[in-house]
């Protein structure tokens, strides 16, 4: 350090190098034992040697100095978002609901398997825990270390196809949580 630094004269005001230096094997001075009395913290009287009370008061000095820096200027708002004007607001494609009830066409897919999934042994598993006939089960292993089902139930109502869903989304199946949902099937489908 510089010798002009203020807490490298502050730290050696005290006492000059020669006087800081013990003969090898001696002890160092003992400190002085801590002042015996009382203190008033928050109004209060409390012993001096309450390590307690003065780390709860040393740490609301330290709560009060960061509120003190806290960044000045405008507080930011908390709140709900602002509210988009009524009316026509996108330039794109209105929404459009379909409420078809067949689902002759749809199936279930299975994501987040391990990869290798037998789909004779899944096929059997399925049908045993869901208590349904399954037609048939495709499983495809993909490059992101992650295998996908495609699941074809033999009574393909929208009921049992969302009981079935219910019943293994969220799963956790080889150590892994699956994710099931319904989707067309685009065999079927034309464009």
């Amino acid at each position: 350090m510089a010798p002009n630094n203020k807490s490298h004269r502050r730290h050696n005001s005290g006492k000059k190098l020669v006087d800081r230096i013990t003969p090898v094997g001696e002890s160092k001075p003992e400190r002085p034992l801590p002042k015996e009395g009382f203190k008033t913290v928050n109004g209060r009287l409390v012993s001096a040697n309450d390590v307690g009370v003065l780390l709860r008061e040393a740490s609301s000095k330290l709560e009060a100095k960061k509120k003190r820096k806290s960044p000045k200027g405008k507080p930011h708002k908390t709140g709900p978002a602002p509210s988009r004007p009524k009316g026509k607001t996108s330039k794109g494609n209105p929404l459009v609901i379909h409420t078809n009830s067949d689902a002759s066409d749809k199936l279930l897919v299975f994501y987040n398997l391990a990869l290798g999934v037998n789909q004779d042994s899944l096929k059997t598993v399925l049908q045993k825990l869901s208590h349904t006939r399954i037609a048939k089960v495709r499983v495809r292993d993909l490059p992101s270390g992650s295998a996908t089902a495609n699941v074809w139930l033999v009574k393909r109502t929208t009921e049992e196809l969302e009981r079935v869903r219910k019943l293994f989304d969220g799963a956790l199946v080889d150590g892994r949580t699956i994710r099931v949902t319904t989707v067309s099937d685009t065999q079927t489908m034309s464009y």
